[in-house]
């Protein structure tokens, strides 16, 4: 059998997003919700942080804020299926929107948790994982699709030091 790429990327996504709540529930489930939120929440600090190195390493190796910050966004909501996406840049201020993403969604089915306990620390990683630990950004999930809001918004402010 031979997948096209685009068939692959859609098994990659959808698995990537499935395993991750499948072992949230399955940590909620045997610790509790609390517990499994802790987890999340430091599971995907340390992702970000890996996966803005990987990105470093094998994609964009000398980075440039905020061009190379953007590049990797577009590659991460590859991955995630984040596709519903607006990105403004402003001054010093990048605001994302996500109007349609697929974690959300399954979030939302399950009704067990909230993407957001875990927006801020994914930006931060993805950034310190790209440009080295220091970072001299802001990060504030400031609207969340879960909570009834049109989008869920991210704005990262300030200048980066890096």
């Amino acid at each position: 059998m031979k997948l096209s790429a685009e068939q692959f990327l859609e098994i990659a996504q959808f698995s990537f997003v499935r395993m991750d709540g499948a072992w949230f529930m399955a940590l909620a489930g045997k610790l509790g919700k609390e517990t499994a939120w802790e987890m999340d929440v430091d599971a995907w600090t340390r992702f970000s942080y890996v996966f803005g190195k990987k990105i470093r390493k094998d994609i964009i190796p000398d980075p440039v804020w905020p061009e190379s910050f953007l590049e990797m966004l577009e590659i991460f909501s590859k991955v995630l299926k984040i596709e519903g996406r607006e990105v403004i840049v402003e001054s010093d201020t990048i605001i994302v929107r996500v109007t349609d993403c697929e974690t959300q969604k399954a979030i939302a089915k399950a009704g067990i948790a909230d993407c957001g306990i875990v927006t801020v620390q994914t930006y931060q990683g993805l950034i310190r994982g790209l440009f080295g630990k220091e970072m001299g950004v802001s990060v504030q999930h400031t609207k969340n699709l879960n909570q009834g809001d049109a989008c869920c918004e991210v704005i990262i402010s300030g200048k980066a030091h890096f």
